[in-house]
């Protein structure tokens, strides 16, 4: 059985995740999504996630299989850079679709690694 908190990060990164898509789901004229919040919500769903696995690592005898996970925060990691106002990067609906599936598939993995099961895995 999982810990309390470590079902609240997984939680809080749904929101997320589900606070992105709807963000590109809302404005249809592309022009008006605000991309740079969408990718934030991404990068904290990544976040959560993270957490949440290190937390029940902490209280689980889990083996880490980071590496999957570490190939889609290598892509997310353009998102410190929109976090941090001393950098410049221009981001568009290619950013942030790409962030939308990486967050969806961190997500996925991680869930199923806590033996939750996936909610966002591709439809065939």
């Amino acid at each position: 059985m999982l810990h309390k908190n470590v079902l609240i990060w997984v939680d809080y990164a749904k929101n997320d995740i589900e606070v992105a898509i709807r963000e590109m789901e809302y404005h249809k004229n592309p022009r008006l999504r605000p991309y740079e919040i969408i990718l934030h919500h991404c990068h904290q769903c990544a976040e959560k996630m993270l957490k949440a696995y290190i937390l029940s690592c902490a209280t689980y005898d889990n083996s880490f299989d980071g590496k999957r996970i570490i190939d889609h925060l290598i892509y997310l990691d353009v998102f410190w850079n929109i976090k941090y106002p001393d950098f410049t990067v221009s981001v568009d609906a290619s950013h942030a679709t790409r962030g939308i599936n990486s967050a969806k598939r961190i997500y996925d993995f991680v869930s199923e690694k806590l033996g939750l099961g996936k909610v966002f895995a591709r439809k065939p």
